[in-house]
C-alpha cells in the first residue's frame, strides 16, 4: 500500500513539474522495417498515458495512415488539410476522449504534397505554438528513413524505434540509429521491442542491437520495454478499440502501462524538455 501511495505522490509531483515547465514532452515512434506494430503500440500507449496527462497523438505517416482505423475514428480534417494550406493545425485537433486528442493523417490522396525540410519546420512552428496546452505529444510516422523523416526524428525529445526479435527488423533499428547518429541528434533514443514470443526473446534482441550501437556507434541506448504476442491484441485491432478498454487485463495491456510508466520515469530523469 505505502509504495502504491508513493507512486501517486511521484506522478502528481511529475504533473506538476510538466505544468510548471510550460511545454509539452515530444515523442517520435518509429521503426525502419514496417509490420512492427509500431502504430497499435504508440497508440495504446498515449492511451494509457491519458489517464492522468493530456496527450496529442499526430498520425504523420504520409498518405497511409491507418491510426484513425485502429480507433474508429473519421477525422473531418486531417494533417493533409495542414500541409496543403486550408487549415492551420490547430483546426485539425480532434478531441477522442477530454486528455487524448488526435491530429490523424490521411490515405489515398493523390495530391498529397511532398513535405519539404521547410514545410517540416514550418509544421514543429505551428506544433510549438499549441504544445503548452498537453503534457506529451506523440509523433506517429511511417515507416522507414526518407528524409522527411528524418527531419522529424531530429527535433523532437525522444526517439522511440520500434522493433521485434526478427534479424531484419532489428537491422533496420541499427540503420535508425546509425542514421541519427550521423544527423548530429542529441536527444533521446530507446528501443521497444514488439511481438516477442517471450521475454528471453526481446532480451537477446536488444542485446544485440546493443552490442553493435555500441561497437560501431559508440553509443549507449536504453530498453523501454517488451511486449509479447498475445491474442488480445488482434481482437482490440479487430475491435477497433484501445486494448486498455476491451481486455484490461490481458498480458499486452499490463506490458503497455508499464511501459507508458517507464516511459514518463525515463522522460523525467533524463530532464527532457523542448528546445
Amino acid at each position: 500500500m505505502f509504495g502504491q501511495a508513493e507512486r501517486v505522490l511521484e506522478l502528481n509531483r511529475f504533473t506538476t513539474e510538466l505544468k510548471k515547465n510550460g511545454n509539452a514532452k515530444t515523442f517520435v515512434f518509429t521503426s525502419g522495417k514496417g509490420g512492427t506494430g509500431k502504430t497499435f503500440l504508440s497508440l495504446n500507449i498515449a492511451h494509457a498515458l491519458s489517464r492522468k496527462y493530456k496527450i496529442l497523438f499526430i498520425d504523420f505517416d504520409q498518405n497511409l495512415s491507418n491510426a484513425n482505423i485502429m480507433f474508429n475514428e473519421i477525422p473531418e480534417k486531417t494533417v493533409f488539410d495542414f500541409f496543403s494550406g486550408k487549415n492551420l493545425l490547430n483546426e485539425t485537433i480532434v478531441e477522442y476522449e477530454p486528455n487524448l486528442k488526435f491530429i490523424f493523417g490521411d490515405s489515398g490522396k493523390l495530391s498529397y504534397p511532398r513535405l519539404r525540410n521547410e514545410s517540416i519546420i514550418f509544421f514543429f512552428n505551428q506544433l510549438q505554438k499549441i504544445q503548452e496546452e498537453y503534457d506529451f505529444i506523440f509523433i506517429d510516422t511511417g515507416s522507414g528513413a526518407s528524409e522527411e523523416i528524418l527531419s522529424v526524428l531530429t527535433r523532437v525529445d525522444m526517439n522511440i524505434i520500434v522493433t521485434t526479435p526478427e534479424p531484419t527488423a532489428v537491422m533496420d533499428a541499427y540503420v535508425i540509429l546509425k542514421l541519427l547518429n550521423s544527423h548530429k541528434y542529441n536527444g533521446e533514443k530507446v528501443i521497444l521491442i514488439n511481438k516477442c514470443n517471450n521475454d528471453e526473446e526481446g532480451r537477446t534482441a536488444f542485446n544485440n542491437l546493443t552490442s553493435a550501437a555500441g561497437q560501431f556507434l559508440h553509443e549507449k541506448i536504453n530498453l523501454i520495454g517488451t511486449i509479447n504476442f498475445d491474442p488480445a491484441v488482434g481482437d482490440a485491432i479487430m475491435a477497433q478499440e484501445p486494448i486498455l478498454k476491451r481486455s484490461p487485463s490481458s498480458m499486452a495491456s499490463l506490458q503497455i502501462l508499464q511501459v507508458s510508466e517507464s516511459l514518463y520515469k525515463f522522460a523525467h530523469m533524463a530532464n527532457i524538455h523542448h528546445s
